[in-house]
């Protein structure tokens, strides 16, 4: 697994293998993850409060996709 998806896996424990492959074959996913990242790294940085907003909704997307793509495999 790439050391990139250990935060996200630590999110979502139980899909792990699920957001290896996901990370591997998908690129919407991909970007959706780095996105997450960068705003978690802003978060723990600077404490900004529309960071914090963005974080969740960026979950609630993972966690979607994750799901989503469940029911395709």
């Amino acid at each position: 697994m790439n050391k990139k998806m250990i935060p996200i896996v630590q999110l979502f424990p139980d899909f792990e293998e699920k957001i290896d492959f996901l990370f591997q074959t998908d690129e919407n996913f991909r970007d959706l993850c780095s996105d997450y990242m960068l705003c978690a790294s802003m978060v723990l940085e600077d404490q900004i409060l529309e960071y914090k907003e963005l974080l969740r909704e960026l979950e609630a997307e993972i966690l979607k996709e994750i799901l989503k793509n469940s029911n395709n495999s």
